[in-house]
């Protein structure tokens, strides 16, 4: 990505959340299969701004990450 671009992302309203800092800290640059918010009923709503973003920005996702999205959503329905 341009310097442009991960400007824009970095401050895409989608990909910002007020969280506590030990939330924080402890999601890092985690994605969903290896992080998810400890307040379940958030889950759905965050792996779907998630998926929007990373389909915005054309961001790449592993297979364990795909898979753990796929687990999430189709259980928010």
């Amino acid at each position: 990505m341009s310097a442009d671009q991960r400007k824009e992302l970095a401050n895409e309203p989608l990909n910002l959340m007020a969280a506590d800092g030990p939330t924080n800290s402890a999601k890092g640059d985690k994605d969903a299969a290896t992080w998810l918010p400890p307040n379940k009923a958030f889950r759905c709503e965050y792996v779907e701004r998630q998926t929007a973003v990373k389909t915005t920005y054309s961001i790449w996702v592993t297979q364990a990450e795909h898979d753990a999205i796929k687990e999430i959503l189709e259980a928010c329905k």
